[in-house]
């Protein structure tokens, strides 16, 4: 966590602004916010007086007498896997209602928080209470300066139009040649067919992140042994966390609770708990074992059903 470079001012209903990549430390958070400083050894989930956001807190590595909630933070990818109160349901609600919400973060207990701005959901396991729900959270502010320190030559030395064009189409080329080259180790990888069916027209099939892009390091985006090669409706529903596929056996992993419509349009499909890949490559396991505890069963955001899905994919076969 070490980016220091403010840049952004935020309004937050509390006393004064916010800027973007702030150090603060926690005694002064419910001052400025107006609530009671209690409340934060209560809660890492708050809303302030006045405000139409709330706010999340978040220690890394927590002290060993704490809840031990699962919270990453990845930086590279610029989102952060957080786990929800145990039996409050703060952020569940305020999530639903639309409020903005906003987050900071600190490595240990007694760091200062840093503020990494707003954060938006990705996708969303939500548990009974006594269970933590937990999100997965695009840090689109922290991402907005990442690219800012990226392209820092461009944005404070004097460029021409010309040289900026030629370096923009310099990054997209380079990006179109790395998916290729995704695209051609998956097809390699699994023998040019589809993982499950054995289609084997590649024109038909997609090649995709199990781990998706959006979560995974710059060497996790081009290792093919982190893709699938799947016909479109496998690809789907894999993509979208309705199925999963065992990492020990290649077995294909279905919703636990199936409606009658969700199992009808399975069948439909042709999908049912006897597919399976062909084989699990070496080094394949640990892109699967993600899948299967960070996606499978997890709910899209925006608001997504199962059975839509479904619908739709069998309106085009």
């Amino acid at each position: 966590m070490g980016w220091q470079r403010n840049s952004k001012v935020y309004r937050l209903g509390c006393k004064g602004s916010l800027r973007l990549a702030t150090n603060i430390q926690s005694m002064i958070l419910p001052l400025f916010w107006g609530v009671d400083p209690g409340a934060l050894k209560q809660t890492g989930v708050f809303k302030g007086r006045g405000s139409d956001a709330f706010i999340i807190l978040v220690t890394l590595h927590k002290r060993s007498d704490t809840t031990q909630y699962m919270d990453i933070l990845n930086e590279e990818s610029a989102c952060l896997f957080w786990e929800g109160q145990t039996n409050k349901r703060i952020a569940e609600d305020a999530f639903s209602n639309g409020l903005d919400c906003h987050v900071f973060i600190r490595e240990f207990a007694g760091n200062p928080y840093v503020y990494y701005g707003r954060a938006l959901v990705i996708r969303s396991h939500i548990n009974n209470p006594g269970i933590p729900s937990q999100f997965f959270l695009d840090l689109p502010d922290f991402a907005a300066w990442q690219e800012c320190m990226r392209t820092s030559t461009i944005e404070f030395k004097e460029t021409t139009a010309s040289s900026f064009c030629n370096t923009e189409k310099q990054r997209i080329q380079t990006i179109r040649t790395k998916q290729q080259n995704f695209r051609d180790g998956a097809i390699k990888l699994w023998n040019g067919k589809c993982a499950v069916t054995g289609v084997d027209d590649t024109s038909w099939l997609v090649a995709s992140h199990i781990k998706p892009w959006r979560e995974s390091n710059s060497m996790e985006r081009i290792d093919p042994k982190n893709s699938l090669l799947l016909s479109p409706n496998y690809d789907k529903l894999f993509d979208r966390g309705v199925i999963s596929f065992n990492p020990d056996n290649g077995r294909i992993i279905l919703p636990e609770t199936q409606t009658y419509q969700l199992w009808k349009n399975l069948e439909r499909l042709g999908i049912d708990d006897e597919k399976h890949l062909e084989y699990v490559p070496d080094g394949t396991e640990k892109y699967l074992d993600y899948h299967r505890n960070r996606i499978f069963g997890y709910k899209p955001s925006p608001d997504f059903d199962v059975n839509t899905l479904l619908m739709e994919m069998l309106s085009v076969c």
